[in-house]
């Protein structure tokens, strides 16, 4: 039965005038209460895909925020730690239009993440919980008597089954009704979360009294800000192109000068037209690294050049106009589209009376991490014991008043320059979230233990293709490799063609779309690899287990198998689930060394699965496995030469290795030495995936999931062209394939490490690849530039990839012979998971190498810049102004030179080799800079080798870095015998020195001995359990157990 009534609002219109709006509102009584422990049977259902968020039966209470609690505590609840959150129509309204459209889209978020088991109860259509605004009430008052209508109806609905806690500052309130119902709590937010989460979350209370503490005043400055120009006049501009929007880029060495507007673009391709300057913190008014703004252009006798000169991170310009380009678009911003704000890892101030400046407004500035992000000023009680740690803060609010922006505290990453808070501060900064995983994830889990060890289903078996007796499948993968997910297979067939199979752990099979597995797998989106630890994708018993297909175990798979003609043409493939059973476990190196023809003997003491053979069948046994070897890197060779030919690229990166012994413990880091092995896997994962993304794209034309590689920009390639110029060479970059050719020739037999820097610029000028929804892109742009195939994807490592999830549904889908409608996410779905799902790549790989920079510098950390360590061969690759940028080959890092420095001096080495700083200018030309000083002329080339020396440029609140400054301007004159040698132990000296460091660290922290009999004097006299969370518990087990007789 249907109840009409009339709802009257007021609202403002577009020009700013209040008008009343008068809405019908129709109440049932069949809204359903969305919890597991209903008993009233209610219409718990979802019109999106995928099963409803209910709240869940097995938590202590419900807790249901009135609006300004929700409002002003949002980030609260946003801990993974509070679950079953109640969230009334009316509190969401009210986060909507009196909060911001942040504020709202957190909110979404949070009842979009089945994991967190929280609802949006709409109480204003249900008829015994809706609550009739009086005449003349105040809003405020109004609210709170809703919210509790709302929590009385659940306390009915469920029979009292579960206690609810209703939260709210209103004393008055509380004093009236705290106590009417028993189980039905009225708290305020501070009560509740001491009587619930102190003792089991206590970082909690600091977050709120930090949160708390932000409300209050704010402090108000004397600056040039101007206020955001209105919503109806900006999209009226933006319509007209008066106006120009974009996400904006702060310039990291030079962030108080220096901004640029991103124009949005709709698709993958490269950005079109120039960037946008904003120049300087009040043009910029008040927009933050990562915001979308609405900018307009300034006059052209307004326009300005950016800086070209080499300048450390946080320094002020020098505003030397010789140091600045050419004139660019220049312009200011008139509006915020969209805050981009986040968690920022900060610091206070290393002088204590910076840091406290603000103490009588109750306010302190802090630093962020990155230096892209202005001061913050936040309210904490803790700053004697926060004063050498890393902390969290988050920014509040940006007053059209106030130089900085006004923020709070959320906990402490540790002390400043241990190795713990540092790893924690790269996470933070890169967004990455690697809390444990969930009990409920992990009982979704399969159950593998010796007492219960994990079977085969014999009815899925016979539902797949049986591999383990026809076929040999082995795995090749770097050393210590625990996630195996590809494994391969290659076999001559009786008409002379060969079998290709690529074999890839089946994830879908454990991991259900929907599921919290999934869920979070698809919120972390890629496993996280850093220097010295990695953070997995799924839960340990898949990844390490069930799904990682090591050698000797019954394991099921999806694969894809080819015949092939003796030209590596496709005859056939076949796409589909199997049973296999890995017989080899190889790495890389003991791969290569087989084709390369060590003795038998090795072999079989490299090889584990031999050990137990002897005689005939282990000769036969190691020979077939060299054949297979051997045949394996053939056929990879023409499927390489295949693609070659069609323009793929070689590219050149530095990749550092980590390399743990059995017990975690790192035994070395080291540069990744390329092997024709490496490029034998390689190139038939990339045939996997290339095959793979034409059949999804075949079944499904508007919803694959594949990855595009768009064209470069032609003026990208402008250093890599001055380089190759610079020794004779000449770079095409018209197409792929002349790219790549051009590169093969640029080949310096007296200096090597000319083509792998040529190669490395090269993939610096590329275009970042990229996830996309084929819905969104004309056909001829789903092609990879870098790989020269019209389309691909990724299908070889769902383990660490959910991208490799979704693909393999869809291929799944598509080879499926039953006809069923597609539970596939729609094309709309699939593109909004594609940018999360790059968001989070990227993230993962900037995190990888910030880590790996981190423990470069603490390695230099009290090293003496006479050390032969710090002193090294470094390549120029770069020219600047006042510089030039190097690669050191030792140590795979690249890096400024200053030639001039800050005081207008430049650098001169005199034949005895004694460097000098003197008067003299810097010219810089196409291909080299000149060094004109008082003592004579002297010319850097590109690709010159000078020698530099290494030191620590330490820092407080940011991250540290290396200093690289000219010792010769010749080569080093001594160079190691045996490079790769001293490198590899360079590294492992780099981990070794840090990680020791870090266990010292930790042996000394403070402990006190109570005494043996401590334990039993605590349980017999010590304090009882206080949190009422802990009581439920107690209570809710107890219930549950049968009366004693």
């Amino acid at each position: 039965m249907l109840e009409k009534s009339d709802r009257r609002l007021r609202l403002k219109n577009v020009h700013g005038k209040s008008v009343c709006v008068v809405r019908e509102v129709y109440r049932r009584e069949d809204i359903p209460c969305q919890s597991e422990a209903c008993i009233a049977r209610c219409q718990n259902t979802t019109i999106t895909s995928g099963p409803p968020t209910l709240l869940p039966k097995d938590i202590t209470h419900y807790v249901i925020p009135d609006p300004q609690t929700a409002r002003e505590y949002l980030e609260i609840f946003e801990s993974h730690h509070i679950r079953g959150i109640i969230f009334t129509q009316t509190a969401a309204h009210s986060v909507q239009h009196d909060g911001s459209r942040r504020l709202h889209s957190r909110l979404k978020n949070l009842i979009k993440d089945r994991r967190r088991g929280s609802v949006i109860f709409h109480n204003e259509f249900q008829t015994y919980a809706y609550c009739e605004r009086e005449p003349g009430e105040k809003l405020s008052h109004w609210h709170v008597r809703a919210t509790y209508k709302t929590a009385d109806w659940y306390f009915n609905h469920l029979a009292a089954s579960i206690p609810i806690v209703m939260v709210t500052s209103d004393e008055q309130f509380i004093h009236d009704f705290g106590h009417k119902t028993p189980n039905l709590f009225v708290l305020t937010m501070r009560d509740y979360l001491e009587g619930f989460w102190a003792q089991l979350v206590p970082e909690i209370m600091e977050l709120y009294q930090s949160l708390h503490d932000s409300s209050k005043n704010k402090t108000k400055d004397v600056c040039e800000y101007v206020g955001y120009l209105p919503a109806d006049i900006l999209a009226e501009g933006l319509k007209t192109g008066k106006y120009i929007q974009g996400f904006i880029n702060v310039n990291k060495s030079n962030s108080l000068q220096e901004a640029f507007i991103r124009r949005a673009k709709k698709d993958l391709t490269e950005d079109s037209g120039s960037d946008i300057l904003i120049s300087g913190m009040v043009a910029r008014n008040r927009a933050v690294h990562g915001d979308l703004v609405v900018m307009e252009l300034l006059p052209r006798a307004q326009w300005q050049g950016r800086s070209t000169g080499i300048q450390n991170p946080g320094e002020k310009g020098s505003g030397d106009n010789a140091n600045v380009s050419d004139m660019m678009p220049t312009g200011r911003v008139v509006g915020i589209t969209q805050r981009n704000w986040r968690e920022y890892v900060a610091c206070f101030s290393q002088d204590e009376e910076v840091g406290r400046g603000d103490k009588k407004a109750g306010k302190l500035l802090v630093i962020p991490w990155d230096y892209r992000i202005p001061k913050i000023r936040i309210s904490t009680r803790q700053v004697d014991a926060l004063k050498d740690h890393r902390i969290i803060v988050r920014i509040d609010s940006w007053d059209i008043d106030s130089t900085y922006p006004n923020g709070h505290f959320v906990r402490s990453l540790g002390k400043i320059g241990d190795l713990e808070a540092e790893v924690a501060a790269i996470l933070v900064e890169n967004d990455i979230r690697v809390q444990s995983f969930s009990e409920a994830q992990l009982l979704e889990m399969p159950v593998d233990t010796p007492l219960s060890p994990w079977t085969m289903d014999s009815e899925e078996v016979t539902r797949r293709r049986d591999l383990r007796e026809s076929h040999l499948i082995f795995s090749i993968d770097p050393k210590g490799c625990e996630d195996v997910d590809d494994t391969l297979s290659v076999r001559t067939l009786p008409n002379g063609n060969t079998e290709l199979g690529v074999h890839i752990a089946d994830v879908t099979y454990f991991v259900e779309p929907g599921s919290l597995t999934d869920q979070e797998a698809q919120s972390r989106s890629t496993t996280v690899y850093l220097a010295d630890r990695r953070y997995d994708m799924l839960p340990g018993v898949l990844s390490a287990n069930l799904c990682s297909l090591v050698s000797g175990v019954d394991r099921y798979a999806v694969s894809v198998i080819w015949e092939l003609d003796r030209n590596y043409e496709v005859v056939d493939v076949w796409y589909g689930r199997t049973v296999i059973r890995s017989q080899y476990k190889l790495f890389y190196e003991l791969a290569q060394a087989i084709h390369e023809g060590i003795v038998d003997a090795e072999v079989v003491r490299s090889i584990p699965e031999l050990h137990n053979l002897w005689g005939t069948e282990l000769d036969d046994k190691v020979q077939e496995l060299r054949e297979t070897v051997d045949r394996l890197m053939q056929v990879a060779r023409g499927l390489k030469s295949r693609r070659v030919k069609g323009g793929a690229l070689e590219l050149e990166s530095v990749e550092v290795q980590v390399q743990l012994s059995e017990t975690k413990s790192i035994e070395n880091l080291n540069p990744k030495q390329h092997l024709e092995v490496h490029d034998t896997i390689a190139e038939c994962m990339i045939f996997a995936n290339h095959w793979v993304a034409k059949k999804i794209a075949e079944t499904f034309p508007n919803q694959s999931l594949l990855r595009h590689h768009p064209l470069p920009k032609e003026e990208q390639f402008t250093n890599l062209n001055n380089c190759a110029a610079s020794r004779g060479f000449e770079i095409k970059t018209s197409t792929n394939k002349e790219l790549a050719e051009s590169l093969d020739r640029c080949v310096d037999s007296k200096d090597p490490v000319v083509n792998k820097i040529l190669r490395s610029l090269a993939t610096q000028a590329m275009s970042n690849a990229a996830y996309f929804c084929t819905g969104v892109l004309p056909r001829d742009q789903f092609f990879h530039y870098g790989l020269a195939l019209d389309m691909y994807t990724h299908f070889t490592s769902p383990i660490r990839r959910y991208a490799d999830v979704i693909v393999h549904r869809q291929l799944l889908e598509a080879v499926a012979n039953e006809k069923k409608k597609t539970t596939l996410p729609s094309c709309t779905e699939l593109e909004s998971l594609s940018q999360h799902i790059n968001t989070k790549h990227r993230a993962s790989q900037y995190a990888q190498r910030e880590s790996q920079e981190l423990f470069q510098c603490l390695f230099f950390r009290g090293r003496g810049t006479e050390d032969d360590q710090c002193v090294v061969d470094a390549v120029i690759f770069q020219l600047r102004v006042n510089g030039v940028l190097v690669f050191v080959p030792r140590y795979g890092i690249k890096g400024p030179v200053y030639l001039r420095s800050k005081q207008g001096e430049v650098v001169h080495v005199g034949e005895d080799g004694a460097v000098e700083w003197t008067a003299g200018q810097v010219i810089k030309m196409t291909t080299h800079v000149m060094v004109d000083s008082v003592l004579g002329q002297q010319k850097y080339d590109l690709l010159d080798h000078i020698t530099v020396k290494l030191s620590l440029q330490d820092s407080w609140a940011h991250a540290s870095s290396l200093r690289l400054e000219l010792v010769s301007n010749l080569p080093l004159k001594q160079q190691p015998a045996n490079m790769e040698t001293v490198a590899k132990q360079q590294k492992a000296d780099i981990i070794q020195e840090v990680t020791s460091e870090a266990v010292e660290k930790r042996l000394q922290l403070e402990s006190y001995d109570l005494g043996q009999n401590f334990p039993q004097l605590k349980q017999e006299y010590g304090q009882s359990k206080s949190s009422l969370y802990e009581m439920f518990s107690d209570l809710r087990t107890s219930a549950l157990q049968p009366p004693t007789t």
